[in-house]
């Protein structure tokens, strides 16, 4: 259920338009001040450690839970999400770590593209039933 809500912030967000380019272009003008940058240079960030034979975003999502913990037995999930990259327009699940003294320390990144297609071909119906509801009932505007 989590990731139907997350595959509906994000389809919401690139089908119904709701960042203007206007919004988008003052994004991209302003300059994040020189604590967080150096902040964000320091996290790493490992894309596709592992490539994974699955068309269920679900089942997906849980093989990467289990890699990373395999894997980086060291350090705890804090933040989970998935994304669409803004230069090669792919979808990825993101998971950012944390040690033991909970401070962010990795990033790690899966592209999740096939299944991601699968699943909204597999739930288009569903998905536009809900998104004219969230319009209806006004916790969606369209401007």
């Amino acid at each position: 259920m989590k990731s139907i809500s997350n595959i509906f912030a994000i389809f919401f967000s690139c089908m119904l338009g709701l960042t203007s380019q206007t919004e988008a272009q003052e994004e991209q003008s302003q300059q994040p001040d020189a604590q967080q940058q150096e902040e964000e240079k320091d996290i790493p960030v490992i894309t596709n450690p592992a490539v994974f034979n699955e068309k269920d975003l679900d089942k997906l999502l849980e093989k990467q839970r289990e890699y990373i913990k395999k894997h980086y037995p060291d350090y705890k999930i804090f933040g989970e999400g998935q994304e669409q990259d803004y230069f090669d327009s792919r979808h990825y699940s993101e998971f950012d770590l944390q040690n033991e003294d909970e401070e962010w320390v990795l990033t790690i990144r899966f592209d999740i593209e096939e299944a991601y297609q699968a699943y909204m071909k597999k739930h288009q119906k569903e998905i536009e039933r809900e998104a004219a509801r969230l319009i209806r009932e006004g916790l969606i505007k369209i401007e």
